[in-house]
């Protein structure tokens, strides 16, 4: 099993130093950004510039096990619909022509004028198309629980049953059933419900302030990560596990605003994904 970081946790950094720093702290793999400006702009999609990354990731012995990709089915409209997919295509396209076998993508962000069940219907009918994508590149869609709409365990089973294609599985995110306003019980109930589906996994921890979740870094927090490993063991999950910090809060909304750049955030942020490395090591080879 490959332990690693999402690296847009550590958007701050220029991508040959984030290689870097992942390699440094003792991590095989990484899920590779792809938000506006994430790594101070220093990704280059050309040709020539993939062949640069897949160098770097390759000298310094590690891979890339994901892609990152944004979505959202939430809309019925079909120019919205072609728009989502002309964009997974190109996501789709980056993993195949970096080795990547996982692109992870969104569901959408709830609409006020629709009733969810209105929007995970259009969800479905979207994945249904996109599917056909994954298939002709060969990798496979890997449907991550974020946001308010997707976020509790029936509904991703829902989907993922419904569009019926192992191009279409789960990211299980740790941290995001909770923030979504679950309770740490139901989580549990969640992760054992999405595990059969789940092909790429990211941990975040947590603990409650004023009744709001703050994420900490990995073993500081209430997440009891042995039982969750308990549960990918048991559907012998054999893909890689990345560390994802987000303590000093969305690092898209930081990159916009400039504080994600601070010289005391960027060292909070590197110590907490290195003792979040180091507390993952400890219990999956302890």
């Amino acid at each position: 099993m490959k332990l690693g970081v999402v690296s847009l946790s550590i958007g701050f950094l220029e991508i040959p130093e984030a290689v870097r720093f992942i390699k440094e702290i003792g991590g095989d793999t990484f899920e590779l950004s792809t938000a506006e400006g994430v790594h101070r702009g220093s990704l280059d999609f050309t040709e020539s510039g993939r062949h640069s990354l897949a160098n770097l990731v390759q000298s310094e012995g590690l891979s890339i096990t994901s892609v990152a990709g944004y979505s959202d089915f939430t809309l019925s409209d079909s120019e919205f619909v072609r728009e989502q997919l002309e964009g997974l295509e190109r996501y789709a396209e980056l993993a195949q022509s970096l080795g990547v076998k996982f692109v992870r993508v969104m569901g959408g962000n709830a609409k006020p004028e629709l009733s969810k069940p209105e929007m995970v219907s259009n969800i479905i009918a979207g994945f249904k198309q996109a599917v056909q994508i994954a298939e002709k590149y060969d990798v496979i869609f890997a449907l991550e629980n974020h946001g308010t709409l997707v976020n509790d365990g029936p509904t991703l089973v829902k989907i993922i049953e419904e569009v019926n294609s192992p191009y279409l599985r789960l990211t299980m995110d740790t941290g995001n059933f909770c923030w979504a306003g679950n309770s740490l019980e139901d989580a549990y109930d969640y992760f054992a419900q999405v595990s059969p589906y789940v092909v790429n996994v990211h941990l975040k921890d947590f603990v409650y302030e004023n009744d709001e979740v703050q994420f900490v870094p990995l073993g500081e927090g209430l997440i009891d990560f042995k039982k969750v490993f308990n549960m990918l063991g048991k559907v012998d999950y054999q893909g890689s596990i990345l560390c994802e910090y987000e303590g000093v809060g969305d690092p898209r909304v930081l990159m916009q605003d400039g504080t994600f750049y601070r010289d005391e955030v960027m060292d909070q942020v590197k110590n907490a994904t290195k003792s979040s490395l180091e507390f993952l090591r400890s219990i999956t080879e302890g």
